[in-house]
């Protein structure tokens, strides 16, 4: 497997991934801050928002800098991202005071990585990739 990898074009992925360790650690008052809309399960829309952003920015950092199948990369995007998510519930579920670990967070996180990647065709063809 030939790798052509460029280590600064994995910055998308890499804030968005920030920015999910950020709410996933921090304690649910200060997020509080940020509740401008009040919607039941608002948080698993944005659960689902972030990894949806998460899966397609990994996925297409991964299709421009490796050279393999797309099957490969779905599958690596998959595994990855999910994993992620899974380890961001055990966080909160260690490491926070105020906070738990929740399986429909976990489905949300999955949901919105699949829907990411199964998007990036449709981006694609219309010409949005090169800005991810």
């Amino acid at each position: 497997m030939k790798m052509k990898m460029k280590i600064v074009t994995y910055w998308k992925p890499f804030i968005i991934a920030l920015v999910i360790l950020y709410g996933s650690i921090t304690s649910s008052s200060n997020l509080n801050k940020f509740d401008l809309i009040h919607l039941e399960h608002l948080d698993k829309l944005v659960h689902f928002i972030l990894y949806f952003g998460l899966g397609l920015t990994f996925f297409t950092s991964i299709k421009k800098n490796i050279f393999i199948s797309k099957r490969d990369i779905t599958f690596l995007t998959l595994v990855l991202v999910i994993s992620y998510g899974v380890i961001m519930e055990v966080l909160q579920f260690y490491f926070t005071i105020d906070r738990s670990a929740d399986i429909m967070d976990v489905l949300a996180n999955s949901l919105g990585c699949i829907s990411g990647i199964i998007i990036y065709p449709l981006l694609h063809k219309i010409k949005l990739t090169r800005y991810l």
